[in-house]
């Protein structure tokens, strides 16, 4: 049976009730030989003594600011040599067989699967769906598969579009393969879609991703960043998705979500306002400057893998 060494990057910020769960349920894994690392965005309550104290197995990588849930992660990647890579959020619990089932994925797929989902269920409804991938739908939106849906019970691997960096396992020579200047994860887009990003990207360079049902977590959605407020969020979301699609998607599918890109811009003016709005269009332009380097990683093109993944008819 092939090695499956792991890291396990979790990003906190200001979360140490959260971070403390997530942190027990990863000690009680099934397999245990996998490495734990905790980067920490610069936080002011007691999550980073509470780790030390607690779980002195755990190594912590402190930023000493919030650099953004992107960011954060990309550190995390570069201080582990491991094949793998999964990404667990602070405010999750895992499965005590998570890893277990996320390995046994790994070694059944072949080996153009970079990618591996964990079935995410929310935390308050353990029966219901938070999340078993990434689904791209025809007008440039994305959402989580099955999101708010009731399991019904599946255990084989299935194909998806690509992974939700809340629970999922990655393959350190597609990260290595896909890397940009500006990170595995894009650290301009802060949190939000970054997953996406990064997702297509693999995707276009010719890697897939696969949901494992058998891996579980349960997940208290948007713990730490609905403390920033819901209009965070929102603006959050809209800029990503622009950037996601300027990076990624092919003129066709830039055209027909031109609505869509249209009507974003104008909730970014209004919810920001003229001083706010800066920083939002500096991200589009951020976007438009990388095109070129994801084309450079392409080995699908960017037509054929909208029309696999219906998004172009």
């Amino acid at each position: 049976m092939s090695a499956i060494d792991t890291t396990v990057i979790v990003v906190n910020w200001n979360s140490a009730k959260d971070l403390t769960a997530c942190l027990a349920s990863l000690r009680r894994q099934t397999e245990r030989d996998f490495e734990t690392i905790v980067v920490d965005n610069g936080s002011s309550d007691d999550s980073i003594e509470r780790v030390r104290r607690e779980h002195p197995e755990v190594r912590v990588l402190e930023n000493g600011a919030n650099l953004g849930f992107a960011e954060a992660c990309n550190r995390g990647i570069a201080c582990s040599d491991r094949s793998w890579v999964a990404l667990l959020n602070n405010d999750a619990v895992a499965d005590p067989r998570w890893i277990e089932e996320l390995r046994s994925a790994a070694r059944a797929s072949d080996e153009d699967v970079g990618m591996i989902q964990a079935r995410i269920m929310d935390a308050l409804a353990p029966a219901r769906v938070d999340s078993t991938g990434v689904e791209l739908r025809p007008g440039g939106r994305f959402h989580d598969r099955e999101s708010g849906t009731t399991w019904t019970g599946r255990d084989g691997l299935e194909e998806i579009f690509c992974t939700s960096a809340g629970a999922a396992l990655y393959r350190r020579a597609m990260l290595d393969a896909v890397r940009l200047p500006t990170g595995v994860f894009d650290r301009d887009f802060g949190l939000y879609f970054e997953d996406v990003d990064l997702g297509w990207r693999c995707r276009l360079a010719g890697w897939s991703a696969r949901l494992a049902p058998r891996a579980v977590v349960y997940h208290a959605r948007h713990s730490s960043s609905r403390r920033r407020g819901d209009r965070f969020v929102e603006l959050q979301c809209r800029r990503n998705r622009i950037a996601t699609l300027l990076k990624n998607a092919s003129l066709a599918l830039l055209t027909r979500s031109l609505a869509g890109t249209l009507r974003d811009l104008v909730l970014i003016f209004v919810r920001s306002g003229p001083g706010g709005v800066r920083g939002h269009f500096h991200s589009i332009g951020h976007a438009l400057s990388q095109r070129s380097r994801v084309t450079a990683l392409i080995r699908v093109s960017r037509r054929d893998v909208e029309r696999h993944w219906r998004m172009l008819s």
